[in-house]
């Protein structure tokens, strides 16, 4: 059964997070998914190896808002629906995880595109299908909606644009240069 994206992000919508969850109450939610799948959730000591590789600062936010997007929406029962014995809990975790990064819960609860994004990486974790989607139109997808390709692509353009701005100087400068010297043979 595929995952509606719209239909989740009505749900959303229609319960928004209120306050951060404390990270011990998102982690159970995140380990009752699991459970409720009849996997074995990550122990206390694995969550914490978990946290180590990944090396995200945002982790614990990243972590509530997994929590209340799985508690609050259809999500939960998909994700039940699609989890499989061939991967264990703490590899798509960290996969979810490191993908994830940089985006902030305040992103996530604010952007459509990075909620869209933080959504589909769950889902692509998961192994589920987009609800009228091929398998390549959602890479697609979520290659159009990632943050960190974005965030690489700006800072692309600000670094020609920089360069072009101090080539326009430096050809200023030369113009200027050359007008006093010419200036100075007139004179």
């Amino acid at each position: 059964m595929a995952v509606s994206i719209p239909h989740l992000r009505e749900q959303l919508a229609a319960m928004p997070i209120l306050s951060p969850y404390p990270h011990d109450l998102a982690v159970a939610i995140v380990c009752d998914t699991f459970r409720m799948a009849s996997q074995r959730p990550p122990s206390q000591p694995e969550w914490a190896k978990l946290e180590q590789r990944v090396k995200n600062p945002l982790f614990h936010e990243q972590v509530g808002m997994l929590a209340h997007v799985l508690l609050v929406s259809d999500l939960r029962k998909k994700t039940v629906l699609h989890l499989t014995p061939d991967r264990t809990p703490q590899a798509r975790l960290q996969q979810f995880f490191e993908e994830v990064h940089p985006l902030t819960a305040e992103m996530i609860r604010s952007n459509v595109f990075r909620q869209e994004e933080f959504l589909r990486k769950w889902v692509a974790a998961m192994g589920a299908d987009i609800e009228g989607e091929t398998e390549a139109e959602s890479k697609h997808r979520l290659k159009e909606l990632d943050y960190r390709q974005a965030v690489t692509d700006l800072r692309k353009v600000e670094n020609a644009r920089k360069k072009e701005a101090d080539r326009r100087k430096e050809l200023l400068q030369e113009a200027q240069r050359k007008e006093a010297e010419a200036r100075g043979w007139r004179e």
